[in-house]
């Protein structure tokens, strides 16, 4: 087997059927210092593998996982090498995939920091800290109208949060690609409606499967003096904005707002 490294991706190629992890992790560990946000393998050259070789997937899961933040996105995956990860559990379950090289590196670009330089801000502003939370299916420019207005009289250290749903069939770490790309675009319009704020805007896109309970968590991380959550403007009572509305009056200790979506959800975006 041949390893290669360049920028962000790793590149196998030929027979994988032996414990390569030494040549391997030292590729990652190189690679995991110039983008710490994740690693990418590009799979597409191994000609061959066996239960043996496919160990190697699961010392560098477990490797890339044990880095703060820092994802591994396998790409290009042969259809006969698939077969042979998917015949071992613990590979199979924490396998995270993408059609291309290009694919896995849009997923990981998403969580690279972008954002503006830090502003002077009296020690009153910085102390003060807001979470909003953008729900899935709530990406509304109304909702961000509602916090700049907000915070027009009292600026504060803003952190907008994008949770990004991952179902449970897939690992934490896989892509979404739909959903990551439309929390991205909608990030980037807060991003620049925020920019020139008195407040300190942040933005932060986090994988989760339950919305309430990542949302008590950044809550807790940053103090959160508020908590405000978009919602749907109607929902039935079985519906996910439902449940995630009673969820969250029982896990968020912070004051909490709910702010009702004003218009269709993909004017807002595109608006």
């Amino acid at each position: 087997m041949i390893v290669e490294s360049y920028e962000d991706v790793i590149v196998l190629s030929g027979p994988l059927t032996a414990g390569f992890w030494d040549a391997v992790q030292t590729a990652i560990a190189l690679t995991l210092r110039r983008n710490p946000t994740g690693v990418i393998v590009d799979c597409s050259q191994i000609t061959k593998i066996n239960e043996e070789g496919a160990k190697t997937f699961q010392s560098a899961i477990d490797y890339v996982l044990e880095h703060d933040g820092a994802r591994i996105i396998f790409a290009g995956v042969p259809d006969a090498v698939m077969d042979v990860l998917r015949s071992v559990p613990a590979v199979r379950s924490q396998l995270a995939l993408a059609d291309s090289v290009e694919d896995a590196r849009t997923s990981l670009n998403l969580f690279e920091s972008k954002e503006t330089k830090k502003r002077r801000l009296s020690e009153e502003t910085r102390s003060k800290h807001i979470l909003a939370v953008v729900c899935p299916n709530e990406c509304d420019a109304h909702f961000l109208k509602t916090i700049a207005e907000h915070l027009s009289t009292a600026p504060a250290h803003l952190v907008i949060l994008f949770p990004i749903i991952v179902p449970r069939d897939l690992p934490l770490h896989a892509p979404v690609p739909e959903e990551e790309h439309k929390l991205f675009a909608f990030a980037e319009k807060a991003r620049e409606m925020f920019a020139n704020s008195e407040s300190l805007a942040e933005v932060r896109l986090e994988r989760t499967r339950d919305i309430p309970a990542l949302v008590a968590e950044i809550a807790e991380e940053i103090n959160a003096q508020q908590v405000i959550v978009s919602i749907a403007a109607s929902h039935d009572q079985d519906s996910d904005s439902a449940r995630n509305f009673g969820a969250l009056l029982t896990k968020i200790k912070q004051p909490l707002v709910f702010v009702r979506s004003g218009c269709d959800q993909q004017q807002s975006i595109t608006n």
